[in-house]
């Protein structure tokens, strides 16, 4: 059991977070008059002018204004009024600020209010300071700031024609309001209203910031936010609407006053029965007597939970209609009714989890759940069924998000299901059993959350901590041999991991494919082979191999997801891959003992290697020898085919055959002994070099056949075919095998053809490509080989490799057979099977209502694509040894040719 039992109460007031000093006070500057009148008197005209109304007068007249509008400014910042320009009222002038002013004769913000209670705001012009998505997830932020507080919905538009519009400008920009550059006005925005009414203006001579460096995005837009709405400034220095920008702002942004001033604002309008505000006087974070003597006492030694999630910056925890947030930089916690902070739940919540990427929790009660972004409740409540859980599921009892392997779990009594939040789908072969994946749970949960590898179990008033990395342990003791120490003198104590021994499993990992850390979690979850990936488990002790090289089968057992004659066609496709590439005969025997027997099973069944249910382990194999030597387990728990959906029992048993022949896993990507799965066609099929070299160490060669190592791929044979293609830094680059060729698309060198093994120019695709697609306009290429994927910038890797799931698919899909990419409408096709799916690439997203099926929508074309890629306006797909030319406006093949006529064939 990998757990720690902790108290409740204890972790909710031990929530790690910086330490704060005790307040001190800082002495007391005397006021005294600047050594540089000029140039003082200078800013302080510009400055009185902008934001209190100073008229150009005569001179006399003009200095009896200043003084009085000298007084004004003081008296709104709360300083000694003198009319004097000492030190203090000097730096406040030098303070950076918003550019709205001060004063209401000459402010553009005149208590106006929108007579609408949904509001639509646009981000129409960005800065460079900040990627995009920081900049809108700041923006809305912002807003999410004053929707809190009110009854208003804010909704965010694609046009300018939006209510509030967001621009990042500097100097003049058409509003006759100019920027002064950098410091000074920092941003400025117009009152409700049409036309320029609600927009926002950013200084873009200003370095806007995530941090405390910097301006920071989120606290001036939600100060602007507040005069777009129709609010003034106000002289409450602990107000968001206070003129002067502050770095460190607190932690509640909006003050008491400010929550005030927007309810005043926007009383409810007749006929809205569902815009709900707050009283006026209404602070959410100090609840009335009433809900004081109701809330229940979080250190109670039997105080138990509903639900915990994150929540920004914050972690929050609910019991019945109640919540405490504890704010992950602050040591305080603050507590009240939910209804307090979030005004459209009504009800207490059961389960809640937070999904970073997206910056957003998910509340859920009973059958219907809440999506919060920011401390905004979007929309109205949705079916849980939208997870993809079956109907009779009604409620659940806790759920978690675990960032690393992008899953939310979801708990339910002693069952558990996995929800892939990348796919947007439900994992296959759940629920599970929670005892099973966490042992030491025994109870129904509470609640749960995940922090720093380890999730919080909240079982009644204990807590337990379960450790995650466990999982990786558990890989490496069973693929790669990692030894646990007895650090007990008297054997009786706990074993544990040592580091270095834990490091240098994971190198063999690396060994096996595996180039960078981030793919760790995805490499682990890869279905794979059973067989360890080191020799020192009894598997292989000695490299065993028959003597006899007649060698015995029979099939002991069938599964029924296939038809008898076709398990018995793929075992023996499977077999004869091996005697061609050895001195080897394999005879089927229906009766009596066989040296290989294969069977299908699942969980326990007598090997004392248990399965695992679907996915993880696909099957596995022994060495050669008496008794269960040479045998072959297949897990019937998965889904076993003759093509492409599920698993092909002929790549899983073509592997397993390698085993009972007596190879150990190779480290070659592209060769069958390759651990992990990946599909492979029946016909035709060749074994790597690796995969030879290996059988024919043991074996020896063929007697009767020649050249068995595999060879180069003859490219003008008429039955030639492609495995990928694509245009790379303007050449035609075509891939078979583990072999390239490059074709210049430049008229003056047409005929100028290279040839190389795909490892000199793309090494770290240490495998042959299935499919390739370019983006001209960003000068990239996608390689694909497997379920994985290359960035490929002027022939070069740019990144590590990525999962193909990233872009949408569904686990069905092993690989992809070709795409290519039509610019025009910024989509990219992919071909899988007899099926094609249309992907977005501005949106990031597969387009609803695919796949579909390729003849429906390519007239003209074959029922399966190899490769394809765009040149001069046409595509051109290529299908066994054939090149199609397809006019995609007329959706029509215009012309055929040989496919190896793009090699000068």
């Amino acid at each position: 059991m990998h757990v720690m039992l902790l108290s409740s109460c204890v972790l909710v007031w031990l929530m790690p977070g910086p330490g704060f000093p005790a307040p001190t006070s800082a002495p007391e500057e005397k006021s005294s008059p600047s050594p540089e009148p000029q140039v003082d008197l200078d800013l302080a005209t510009d400055y009185l002018r902008r934001y209190y109304n100073l008229q150009r007068d005569h001179m006399k007249q003009n200095r009896l204004s200043f003084i009085s509008k000298v007084k004004d400014m003081q008296s709104f910042f709360g300083l000694n009024a003198t009319g004097l320009l000492d030190s203090e009222t000097l730096k406040l002038m030098r303070s950076p600020r918003c550019g709205v002013p001060d004063v209401e004769e000459s402010s553009r913000i005149q208590g106006t209010r929108w007579a609408k209670s949904v509001i639509t705001y646009s981000v129409s012009r960005y800065t460079r300071d900040l990627p995009r998505s920081v900049v809108d997830s700041s923006i809305e932020s912002a807003v999410g700031v004053w929707a809190g507080v009110s009854g208003l919905t804010f909704v965010r538009s694609n046009t300018r024609t939006a209510d509030i519009t967001v621009d990042f400008v500097t100097h003049a920009h058409g509003d006759l309001y100019p920027f002064d550059g950098p410091g000074g006005a920092l941003a400025h925005a117009f009152g409700p209203g049409l036309g320029a009414g609600g927009d926002m203006h950013f200084d873009d001579d200003e370095h806007w910031t995530a941090g405390e460096t910097g301006s920071n995005l989120f606290v001036v837009a939600a100060h602007e936010f507040g005069h777009a709405l129709g609010l003034k400034h106000s002289r409450n220095p602990e107000s968001i609407m206070y003129p002067n920008y502050r770095s460190s702002p607190p932690a509640n942004l909006l003050s008491t006053q400010d929550v005030a001033d927007v309810n005043a604002l926007y009383s409810p309008l007749s006929g809205h029965s569902d815009y709900a505000l707050r009283s006026t006087k209404h602070n959410p974070w100090l609840p009335n007597q009433l809900s004081h003597r109701l809330l229940p006492d979080k250190c109670g030694p039997d105080m138990t939970f509903d639900a915990i999630t994150t929540l920004g910056d914050s972690t929050v925890f609910f019991r019945d209609r109640y919540l405490w947030i504890k704010h992950n930089v602050q040591s305080d916690i603050k507590e009240g009714p939910i209804t307090n902070f979030m005004p459209k739940i009504e009800t207490r919540v059961d389960a809640a989890f937070w999904v970073p990427r997206r910056s957003t929790a998910y509340l859920i009660h009973e059958s219907m759940f809440w999506t919060v972004k920011g401390s905004l409740v979007k929309g109205k409540p949705r079916a849980l069924t939208h997870f993809g859980f079956p109907a009779w599921v009604q409620d659940v009892d806790a759920a978690v998000h675990i960032v690393k392997t992008g899953r939310t779990l979801f708990f339910m009594h002693d069952i558990y299901w996995s929800y892939n939040e990348n796919r947007k789908v439900m994992d296959s072969g759940y629920p599970k059993y929670i005892i099973e994946r966490f042992p030491g749970v025994n109870s129904t949960i509470d609640a749960a959350f995940h922090k720093e590898n380890f999730i919080y179990f909240f079982l009644g008033p204990q807590v337990y901590k379960f450790d995650l990395t466990r999982k990786l342990v558990d890989y490496l003791q069973r693929f790669h041999s990692l030894k646990l120490i007895d650090r007990n003198s008297r054997g009786l104590g706990r074993r544990t991991r040592s580091v270095p021994a834990t490091e240098e499993k994971l190198r063999e990992i690396q060994n096996f494919g595996l180039k960078e850390s981030e793919s760790l979690a995805d490499f682990m979850r890869e279905p794979r082979c059973g067989v360890p990936d080191v020799e020192n488990f009894s598997f292989y002790p000695l490299k065993p191999k028959w003597k006899n090289h007649t060698i015995t089968y029979k099939i002991a057992k069938y599964t029924p997801d296939m038809r008898r004659e076709d398990v018995e066609s793929s075992l023996h496709a499977a077999l004869k891959m091996w005697s061609d590439a050895a001195p080897l005969s394999f005879i089927r025997v229906n009766q009596g003992k066989a040296d290989i027997v294969f069977t299908f099973a699942r969980g326990m069944h007598g090997d004392f290697f248990p399965f695992d249910g679907p996915q993880g382990v696909l099957a596995h194999a022994f060495q050669p020898g008496e008794g269960l030597g040479g045998d072959v387990h297949f897990d019937e728990d998965e889904t076993w085919t003759a093509g492409r959906q599920g698993y092909s029992l002929f790549a899983v048993a073509a592997h397993e055959l390698g085993h009972s022949l007596g190879l150990t896993h190779s480290k070659d990507p592209s060769a069958i002994m390759y651990p992990t799965y990946k599909y492979r066609s029946s016909a035709p099929y060749a074994l790597a070099t690796d995969d030879v070299l290996g059988i024919q160490m043991l074996y020896g060669k063929p007697k009767d056949k020649l050249g068995t190592l595999p060879t180069a791929p003859k490219k003008c044979h008429p039955h030639f075919s492609f495995d990928a293609a694509a245009l790379i830094q303007n050449e035609i680059t075509f891939f078979k095998n583990r072999r390239m060729w490059l074709r210049t698309t430049k008229s003056s060198y047409w005929n100028r053809l290279r040839e190389a093994p795909i490892s000199a120019y793309l090494p770290s695709v240490n495998s042959p490509v299935d499919a390739a697609y370019d983006i001209p306009a960003k000068g990239m290429a996608y390689i694909f080989s497997g379920p994985k994927y290359w960035v490929v910038q002027r022939l070069r890797t740019r990144s590590r490799s990525d999962s193909i799931y990233e872009y949408g698919f569904p686990s069905s899909v092993r690989q992809i057979d070709a795409a290519v990419h039509v610019h025009e409408h910024g989509k990219t096709m992919f071909f899988v099977g007899e099926v094609y799916y249309r992907y977005d690439e501005n949106n990031k997203q597969m387009d609803p209502g695919f796949p579909r099926l390729i003849q429906t929508d390519w007239r003209g074309l074959p029922r399966r694509i190899d490769a394809a890629f765009k040149l001069h306006g046409s595509i051109f797909l290529l299908s066994g040894s054939k090149s199609y030319q397809f006019d995609f406006r007329k959706k029509q093949v215009v012309k055929v040719i040989p496919g190896n006529s793009w090699l000068g064939c």
